[in-house]
């Protein structure tokens, strides 16, 4: 292991690099502190100085995760009108979903029941923000549909996603892109107005 003098903003970005390969190697529930440390480059003293706990490092990953995975929800196109705002959106988290696998430990999709409880806690505020940030590119590409409707089918939409993500199903294959847009269209466009 080579330790680092980099910065205390440089040592905060290895750790969390460090604990987001540990998360997608062995689960947030496996999370080894002492793995990260090492992985980072840091001494566990140096570790907990820049996250007191272990769960101040996971909520930061989690933080951070859910960050990046509603900034991509946010780029779909919206150009094309709702229905296609729909589909682009739905083929993103699928996207997400089957891609990001720090992503898919967070929100257990991977079978990984170790993790603390407070780990659905996270799953749900994503769940709430994925939701929210899906309704407003809705919004913003034409829905014209009450807002709490178009919350809930946007909330339907990640929630189908994530299952459809989590047990494989012979209707749809999640790693085919086309299939993954063409099933939206089909099933879940007609949703929006």
């Amino acid at each position: 292991m080579r330790r680092t003098n980099a910065s205390p903003t440089q040592q905060e970005a290895a750790i969390l690099k460090a604990a987001a390969e540990e998360v997608a190697l062995v689960g947030v529930g496996r999370m080894s502190m002492e793995v990260v440390a090492r992985q980072a480059g840091v001494s566990r003293s140096t570790l907990y100085r820049r996250f007191p706990s272990r769960e101040a490092l996971i909520t930061e990953l989690g933080r951070q995760t859910f960050e990046f995975a509603m900034a991509r929800l946010q780029t779909v196109a919206i150009d094309d009108g709702p229905a296609e705002a729909a589909v682009a959106a739905f083929r993103e988290g699928v996207r997400l979903l089957t891609g990001e696998p720090v992503m898919r430990r967070f929100l257990q999709l991977d079978g990984d029941f170790t993790a603390t409880s407070g780990m659905f806690d996270e799953a749900r505020i994503f769940l709430v923000s994925a939701s929210t940030a899906m309704a407003k590119a809705l919004r913003s590409a034409g829905a014209t549909m009450p807002d709490d409707a178009l919350l809930a089918v946007a909330e339907m939409h990640i929630r189908l996603a994530a299952s459809l993500v989590q047990v494989g199903s012979p209707v749809l294959d999640v790693t085919d892109d086309e299939a993954v847009a063409a099933y939206a269209r089909t099933h879940l466009a007609p949703l929006v107005r």
